[in-house]
């Protein structure tokens, strides 16, 4: 693995946490009603597959600061890997955008009610956590899109992207694509 692979693998991680747990932000990242702004970031995991792991190790990172860490940084931790994962095999497509609002809609509240306990059941918490990831996901994460698809960030990621909408990998081994 390349240096350069490491360092934008470092990038992805420090962008998340800081998203995250910067004052202001963390207002609205942890919690029912949450608008993690730095879940935008995953949809980097359709094209780059170091966003996978640096969008990984970012949540697990940015989880010690929940309320909830004790299970959060490895609950929370895994629901981001299979959801980076899914948004992976799928490509650069509207449809990936939705992955994260399932997943996270479906499993964060299960954490919740297991520490915590809840006010409002399973089923409002799933819906509130799924409105926040979704308003998320079609601002942030869909804006972003748009911008891969524009090639805006061709210079750091490199290489021509395959039928999927991903890249052909010819720039992972640290060199550029031609």
């Amino acid at each position: 693995m390349s240096t350069r692979l490491v360092a934008r693998g470092a990038v992805y991680a420090a962008l998340y946490v800081v998203l995250t747990v910067s004052p202001g932000l963390n207002a609205i990242s942890y919690g029912p009603l949450q608008f993690r702004v730095s879940e935008g970031l995953l949809v980097f995991a359709c094209v780059d597959p170091v966003a996978v792991v640096g969008l990984t190790v970012g949540t697990a990172l940015a989880n010690v600061a929940s309320p909830t860490w004790v299970i959060d940084v490895w609950y929370g931790t895994l629901l981001t890997l299979a959801t980076v994962l899914l948004m992976r095999r799928l490509g650069l497509r509207v449809i990936a955008l939705l992955v994260p609002v399932v997943i996270n809609g479906l499993g964060v509240p299960v954490e919740w009610l297991v520490l915590q306990g809840s006010d409002y059941g399973y089923p409002v918490n799933a819906a509130l956590v799924s409105a926040g990831e979704a308003a998320v996901m079609f601002s942030v994460g869909l804006g972003l899109m748009l911008l891969i698809r524009a090639d805006v960030f061709e210079p750091v990621l490199g290489g021509r992207r395959d039928r999927r909408g991903g890249h052909d990998g010819a720039d992972l081994r640290g060199g550029t694509a031609t």
